[in-house]
């Protein structure tokens, strides 16, 4: 069987740290597990946009490769060539975007972006994939089924828990989807049933493909030394922590967590325990930090790391108490499965995705129930046996997923899709 994939994100996300999560890890991990699939021949590729392309091959060259043979070109701008191009780029990212060069760099990069003549990819594929942009036309792309992966619904469900540009974006592909011909894949049964709901598809052209965490980067730390020193680089060296990990925007519920939080330090008085809050500052982050500074006397108590890179991931978490994630809602919920797979007793909502992931491996809570919150987050850290065993249960759960699932499940979708 071969499969075209639009792995455009993977350019469009891996030039920084800050978004090299989430659905760019989902999507990277896929593609190096189903490159290693003998029954899949696997082409990838970036209809969306010239710039997209370039981005791609950007990304491709800084991971030696990888795609390789398998990089379909499907742009052609003219007077200039894709490794020009690349060269461009790499010039806006020396001198920043804001700078008099990088402005003309940045010019210049949409002029030949406008340019650039869209070509057919003439392979006759089995599957094309999006993994998330919206589908090509077919005469861009011919194949006998076209499928694209919908992370989540949350755009259309919660436009004002998103920027604005995310709303968009998601609509176009919703658009680009033909109900009665189309197909679609979803993380949990959760999207599934979202998507049926605002989608005029029905439930049998839609599939569930659970993700995983990468086992790379998230199992418990081993070395003692290791966790002390990742400790001291994020200043929580002399303390206990509750860890949440996640980009700071409104739908993770974060003021929620910090009210928690202060409610059970004033209660419980809880010395020597801090929040330790992980991610960069997304959008929409005001009400956290004004939550933050109604208790001027607890402000220390909480811990804003910023970006922690993928190497100080495992030892942070399994330097933590316990790990909460009250998220309002998710499309599938990859770090409370991170956590999980280091070992570390997680609390996290009894809504959307999360029961389905966490099983019964978790403490689940109402996401806008304080007292339950907090309530949970005591009887974790005051109960040593119920710490041990949610740690214990988490493992057991977090060995359910893997990636070599998440392809097998898929690949067996693909074969429904194209009759085999």
């Amino acid at each position: 069987m071969n499969v075209l994939y639009d792995a455009a994100n993977l350019g469009l996300s891996f030039g920084s740290g800050l978004t090299r999560t989430g659905i760019f890890r989902a999507t990277e991990s896929f593609v190096r597990e189903v490159l290693a699939r003998p029954d899949i021949e696997s082409w990838f590729a970036a209809p969306l946009s010239y710039a997209s392309e370039v981005q791609l091959a950007r990304y491709d060259r800084s991971v030696d490769g990888l795609l390789g043979s398998r990089w379909l070109a499907g742009w052609e701008a003219p007077g200039t060539t894709l490794t020009e191009s690349m060269g461009l780029v790499d010039r806006l990212m020396d001198v920043g975007e804001e700078t008099s060069r990088g402005k003309r760099f940045m010019a210049d990069l949409m002029l030949l972006d406008r340019m650039a003549q869209a070509q057919p990819l003439v392979r006759n594929f089995d599957v094309y994939h999006s993994f998330r942009n919206p589908l090509a036309g077919r005469t861009r792309v011919a194949a006998e089924a076209r499928v694209v992966t919908i992370h989540d619904m949350i755009p259309l469900l919660f436009p004002e828990l998103c920027e604005e540009r995310f709303v968009k974006q998601h609509r176009s592909v919703i658009g680009s989807i033909d109900p009665d011909r189309d197909w679609i894949i979803c993380n949990s049964e959760c999207t599934k049933d979202d998507v049926c709901e605002l989608v005029p598809v029905e439930r049998g052209r839609v599939f569930v493909t659970p993700f995983a965490a990468s086992r790379d980067i998230f199992h418990p730390e081993p070395e003692a030394d290791r966790i002390a020193a990742v400790r001291r680089r994020y200043g929580v060296e002399s303390m206990d922590y509750v860890l949440s990990l996640c980009t700071l925007e409104p739908r993770k519920n974060l003021p929620h967590l910090v009210r928690s939080f202060f409610s059970l330090v004033e209660q419980e008085g809880l010395e020597g325990v801090s929040l330790v809050l992980v991610g960069p500052t997304g959008w929409k982050s005001q009400a956290l930090f004004s939550t933050l500074e109604t208790r001027a006397d607890l402000r220390d108590r909480v811990v804003l790391t910023g970006y922690v890179p993928d190497e100080d991931l495992s030892a942070l978490y399994s330097g933590a108490r316990l790990f909460a994630y009250p998220s309002l809602y998710e499309g599938f919920g990859l770090p409370v499965l991170e956590a999980m797979q280091c070992g570390l007793p997680v609390i996290t909502s009894n809504a959307s995705s999360l029961p389905e992931v966490v099983g019964s491996a978790a403490l689940t809570v109402d996401p806008t129930d304080q007292d339950a919150l907090s309530g949970a987050i005591l009887e974790v850290l005051s109960d040593p046996e119920l710490k041990v065993d949610l740690s214990h249960r988490g493992l057991d759960r977090a060995r359910e997923f893997s990636w070599a699932r998440t392809v097998e499940e898929t690949i067996q979708a693909y074969r429904k899709m194209i009759g085999e």
